[in-house]
């Protein structure tokens, strides 16, 4: 499981990654200042920019109902991730825990994201299977994402490594402690 030393070990490989990643930088920040004024589900800018960033490769059909849930869920301040996943299972019929996420952490963005990533780096198992039982792990999976966000997120060491993000990138500042995590880990494959 990785934690804020190993973070503050690789820092200099980190900052130096997300200075090669700045365009995926300003693609986070347009999808989080332009969500509220924006109707994303008619939107095509703002669908291809949150497809260029999350690498969203589904159908047309699929893209319409996920941007009609994000639509239809920024106005709720608290996104469940329980819900979102339950909906778009119900709309698409896939178990899309990663873009659930995605979705949730859009609207709030002191939610962590769950993917791949940050699955590995969490050293949680990757989930297979259909339906009910898969969920419940995915959900228990995502509970323990937000406890280990919020427990690394409080850690001093992080505070300093959000000052030097903040130094380094002063146009994000206002990316919150859970995303700036988020660009960090992502950043240690």
């Amino acid at each position: 499981m990785i934690t804020v030393d190993d973070l503050a070990d690789r820092q200099s490989k980190i900052f130096d990654a997300l200075k090669r990643r700045h365009a995926d930088l300003d693609r986070y920040a347009y999808t989080i200042r332009s969500l509220r004024s924006l109707n994303v589900a008619q939107n095509q800018e703002y669908q291809r920019t949150f497809n260029g960033l999350y690498m969203v490769r589904r159908n047309a059909s699929w893209r319409s109902k996920f941007y009609g849930l994000l639509e239809t869920c920024k106005t709720d301040s608290e996104p469940k991730f329980v819900m979102v996943l339950d909906k778009l299972f119900k709309e698409t019929g896939r178990i899309e825990a990663s873009f659930a996420s995605k979705l949730i952490a859009t609207i709030n963005p002191a939610l962590p994201v769950y993917d791949s990533i940050v699955r590995i780096n969490l050293g949680l198992p990757q989930r297979s299977g259909r339906g009910s039982d898969r969920i419940e792990l995915l959900l228990t999976d995502y509970a323990n994402i937000q406890a280990h966000s919020s427990e690394l997120t409080k850690n001093l060491k992080f505070q300093e490594l959000r000052a030097t993000f903040d130094k380094q990138f002063p146009e994000f500042m206002d990316f919150s402690d859970a995303k700036v995590l988020d660009l960090m880990i992502w950043q240690v494959r």
